[in-house]
């Protein structure tokens, strides 16, 4: 077996003896209402470096948002100056982006705003939120060989397209090998719940992938978005504030950079009828990132 398919099965091994909770508490923890938390860390040490960072994020008791510099009339933010800006209680990398640093890679509107009006052949994937349907769901993932997105994409207020990295049918759609990178990406669970994922230590994207599957997160649908130290995570509620960050494949302490700017951006908040509040409720963001 090829040495690079030897070290993932043990890493999925390691993480499946040693990282997650007990299996009668399960992996998660409550941080608000409809905001849970899940991290999986190396066996070795609890302090260790995180190997995946999941936020669950329940759409019918969050709202979602997607932010944009070209749509808003200013510059790249990091994603903390985004979440302090906006009030958003988590927040994500949306897309890739292009040299200019503010076009995304795929097709992207945000409300009337279209940033990339078109849609990419090679990227099968798409996350929908907020629809003028009230039978559709709130939050959703589209696999384009599966779902009726050209149908559907027109009743979302939002719309991002990026890879697929799982599909509908647990099924990993990347390729073994290739480089090895910090990750986030976008999934959805079981019940529809969205997952904000994010891994610090370098993988390949199918490693990423088959550690997702293996984990007990009830996978079903993933969409890469963006890889690298630019690829963050970040969870801004009252009781606690962390913004993971990508490194670079040599720097193995870093804790990567949070004041990288972002053009584009998805963010979460809780719905006001639900957890009525104003952005002074929260505590100030700190200026670095959290280990």
């Amino acid at each position: 077996m090829h040495g690079k398919c030897l070290a993932t099965l043990a890493l999925i091994a390691l993480l499946l003896q040693f990282a997650s909770p007990s299996a009668h508490a399960g992996p998660w923890s409550e941080v608000e209402t409809g905001l849970q938390i899940a991290v999986f860390s190396h066996p070795d040490t609890a302090e260790g470096p995180t190997v995946l960072v999941a936020l669950r994020i329940d759409p019918n008791l969050w709202d979602f948002s997607l932010h944009t510099a070209t749509g808003e009339g200013g510059y790249p933010l990091s994603l903390g100056a985004w979440a302090e800006k906006l009030n958003l209680g988590a927040a994500i990398n949306s897309s890739m982006y292009l040299p200019d640093v503010r076009t995304s890679t795929g097709f992207l509107k945000a409300g009337e705003h279209v940033n990339n009006p078109r849609v990419t052949t090679k990227f099968g994937s798409f996350f929908v939120a907020a629809p003028d349907d009230p039978t559709l769901p709130q939050a959703d993932l589209l696999d384009r060989t599966i779902d009726p997105w050209a149908e559907r994409l027109p009743h979302y207020n939002m719309v991002v397209q990026n890879y697929r990295l799982i599909s509908t049918n647990r099924r990993i759609l990347w390729p073994q090998g290739g480089p090895e990178y910090s990750i986030a990406a976008v999934g959805q669970d079981g019940s529809g719940a969205i997952l904000f994922l994010h891994c610090r230590e370098p993988m390949t994207a199918h490693a990423f992938a088959s550690m997702l599957l293996a984990l007990p997160l009830d996978i079903h649908d993933v969409m890469y978005v963006e890889g690298g130290p630019q690829a963050g995570l970040l969870l801004h509620s009252q009781s606690q504030t962390r913004i993971w960050m990508g490194r670079h494949r040599a720097d193995f302490w870093g804790t990567g950079n949070a004041e990288a700017p972002l053009p584009n951006i998805l963010g979460a908040r809780k719905r006001p009828e639900t957890c009525p509040r104003t952005l002074f409720d929260f505590p100030q963001l700190p200026p670095t990132p959290q280990p």
